[in-house]
């Protein structure tokens, strides 16, 4: 299947937020609101102040109708991404795991519903500062590339969007190169069985008209 020009350069933000819209988070309803048919399912019916469980596109529209408020996740709380950036920081840390589009929800979440997060500009800087780690973490990764693999597991999809460009580059060189030294590799074993072949002949018809 041909790769196409999408697939090698990757993805705007904008086009990564759509995506993320679809993922799920807690809202706490603020009106009385029966139930919502969508594509993929009903949602509700909504009662204060019962939590519930909507489309984050849904909940971002609820927001800014003033019918909701939205609880943060675990990950985006102020303590708990402290805590990332100094697990992250360990020498040999593996990366940890996060929500796939965890750096798009943070940005729609800070743009929309800002208000509803403690220490917002705390969790900004510590973001930034997560993003920052986990960047250099993947740069590193990229100088160890080899023609066989390229193993980072726990990356965003904002992440394998950065290095996507760069890494399908040289990949391809890569294997470029690995394919030219197998067959540099191959001319001189043949070379080497023809020079052996060769001798193995002289000795042979040597030996035959020396009687």
């Amino acid at each position: 299947m041909a790769i196409t020009t999408r697939q090698t350069e990757g993805f705007t933000m904008p086009e990564l937020e759509y995506l993320a819209q679809n993922e799920s988070i807690v809202i706490v309803p603020l009106h009385r609101m029966e139930r919502i048919e969508l594509v993929r399912g009903t949602v509700g019916p909504f009662r204060p102040p019962q939590k519930t469980s909507v489309p984050l596109w849904l909940a971002i529209m609820l927001k800014r109708t003033n019918r909701c408020r939205i609880v943060a996740p675990k990950w985006l709380k102020h303590e708990h991404l402290r805590d990332l950036n100094k697990s992250e920081e360990q020498p040999d840390a593996m990366f940890t795991k996060l929500p796939t589009y965890y750096l798009e929800i943070a940005h729609m979440l800070l743009t929309f519903a800002e208000d509803d997060l403690v220490e917002s500009q705390g969790i900004r800087r510590l973001l930034q500062d997560l993003r920052e780690v986990r960047q250099s973490k993947t740069m590193e990764g990229l100088r160890m590339l080899n023609s066989l693999q390229l193993q980072m597991d726990n990356l965003s999809m904002a992440e394998i969007n950065e290095i996507r460009p760069l890494f399908g580059h040289s990949f391809d060189m890569l294997r470029q190169l690995d394919g030219l030294a197998q067959a540099t590799e191959t001319e001189q074993q043949q070379s080497q069985f023809a020079d052996q072949s060769y001798a193995e002949m002289d000795d042979a018809f040597g030996s035959r008209y020396v009687h």
